[in-house]
């Protein structure tokens, strides 16, 4: 029964973020079409910036809610769990605003001393006003994860996609804006306007569901203490990666200019890996993500009943299936990612950025996998040090290599920082678990399944006109592996 819960919910999430990342990706191609590749890298610096102070908000609560709601639901108590899910909410609401603040305050500040551009700072205050809603949608989206019902985060997600999209696109067809600072506020207003409705309707959604769960929450001593464990590490690691990782875009563009290129084409390089590439490299992962955020409840309660035959095949079951699914994706990229992105945002750059990262597609998965597991066993603080070391890496390594190898350096930074990171978390899982890889069922048989229809479709001629042989030949070849590999392996998932 669980199982078949877990899947249908895995399934559904999966299903609304493919539909939230399809409707994301016409929107970048919509944007990129509209600002170009500089705006694209003046965007995603404002949206650097912003990552760092949601982050404060966001991770760490919506974490402890499901943690919290998850453990007294499993011990029977639904009072005590609605009180822990209405006290995280209310916590991370005034977490949230004080952020903000410090945002707006701050945004004169960052904008012209650390991102070397004002075209950014009204774009930072507006994005701050949106923290507190923010703060308090990622718990309710916390707590129907511990509820095991995934369709109202689900939806109340999509619903935040679709309005952030609507409000940029009116915006740019009604008032044209004149400038790239002018259309970048055009966005983060979406952002806003997306994040403030998005709250009223999962704050509706709450009000419904917990009538259902407990007439009337009931007051739980100590519950800050349980709090803080969970809270603290993860919100600290977020806001110091999400700190780290806005210093590395920052050091991108800088990096680009010591390198050769002017401020205009920086910008536009860095638009084009972060604002193209990154969202193809990451598109297919809206199948396996939704899996790695369900599996924290599940282990987290076979955690504290101590079964850790269950723990172990969960653990099993989900990297087997995450090798299955990056593998192919990681080998069609090799074959045809400089055709997809021309296809998708006329940029063969992009396209050759898509090839060279491919290859980091099953760590990533991997990364991400691994890291929900460990957050469910209580194992966040490796979890932590891990992301910390990584970030760390990351800045040092950017800052010695773009300036002498420009974007080639970019992608090296990034090839080595997933290598390391997917290391130390696979390892620190698989020495908590105790479980071992069938490195034939789930790599070799995959690598040759998919290898095999690639190689035949790049000696097939051109099939009709460029979109359709690039859509038919991906199909073609997805489809004889999921044939094949199942054939070959003989053993489901």
């Amino acid at each position: 029964m669980k199982k078949r819960l877990f899947m249908k919910n895995g399934a559904i999430m999966a299903a609304t973020a493919l539909l939230i990342r399809i409707i994301a990706m016409f929107s970048g191609i919509y944007l990129s079409d509209t600002i170009g590749s500089e705006g694209m890298g003046l965007y995603r610096l404002i949206l650097s910036v912003y990552f760092f102070f949601a982050s404060a908000v966001s991770t760490g609560f919506s974490l402890t809610t499901t943690r919290l709601v998850t453990d007294f639901l499993s011990l029977g108590n639904k009072a005590q769990a609605k009180f822990a899910a209405e006290k995280c909410m209310l916590i991370a609401a005034a977490a949230g605003m004080m952020t903000g603040i410090l945002m707006f305050l701050s945004a004169d500040y960052v904008g012209i001393h650390f991102l070397d551009d004002t075209r950014t700072v009204q774009a930072m205050k507006i994005l701050s006003l949106s923290l507190p809603f923010m703060a308090f949608s990622a718990c309710v989206r916390g707590y129907f994860t511990a509820r095991r019902k995934t369709l109202q985060g689900s939806g109340e997600q999509l619903l935040e996609q679709v309005i952030e999209i609507a409000v940029f696109v009116v915006i740019m067809n009604v008032f044209r804006p004149d400038s790239l600072s002018a259309a970048c506020n055009a966005a983060v207003i979406g952002t806003v306007s997306a994040e403030l409705l998005s709250f009223f309707y999962a704050l509706a959604l709450y009000v419904v569901d917990v009538r259902q769960l407990a007439a009337k929450s009931e007051h739980i001593g100590g519950l800050y203490r349980k709090m803080m464990p969970v809270a603290l590490p993860v919100s600290a690691n977020s806001c110091l990666r999400s700190g780290l990782s806005a210093i590395e875009n920052m050091l991108i563009p800088f990096g680009l200019k010591r390198c050769g290129s002017n401020s205009s084409d920086a910008l536009s390089q860095y638009g084009t890996l972060s604002g193209m590439t990154m969202p193809v490299l990451t598109f297919p992962a809206v199948l396996i993500l939704p899996f790695s955020m369900l599996i924290i409840p599940e282990m987290a309660e076979a955690n504290i009943r101590k079964h850790q035959k269950s723990i172990g095949h969960m653990t099993a079951k989900m990297l087997d299936f995450t090798m299955l699914y990056s593998i192919p994706i990681t080998v069609v990229f090799l074959f045809f990612g400089v055709p997809l992105c021309s296809l998708l945002y006329h940029s063969e750059n992009a396209g050759k950025f898509l090839v060279m990262l491919a290859p980091v597609i099953p760590l990533m998965y991997l990364d991400s996998v691994a890291d929900g597991i460990l957050k469910g066993l209580d194992k966040q603080t490796s979890y932590l040090i891990f992301n910390f070391i990584d970030s760390v890496v990351r800045v040092v390594l950017t800052y010695l290599f773009v300036p002498i190898y420009g974007m080639i350096g970019v992608v090296g930074v990034i090839i080595i920082s997933e290598l390391l990171n997917t290391t130390m978390s696979v390892w620190k899982l698989i020495s908590v678990t105790k479980i071992k890889m069938n490195i034939l069922q789930s790599m070799i048989i995959p690598c040759v399944c998919i290898l095999t229809p690639c190689l035949i479709c790049r000696l097939l001629p051109q099939t009709g006109s460029a979109v359709f042989d690039v859509i038919f030949k991906i199909t073609g070849c997805t489809l004889i592996y999921a044939v094949t590999v199942s054939a070959a392996r003989k053993k489901p998932f």
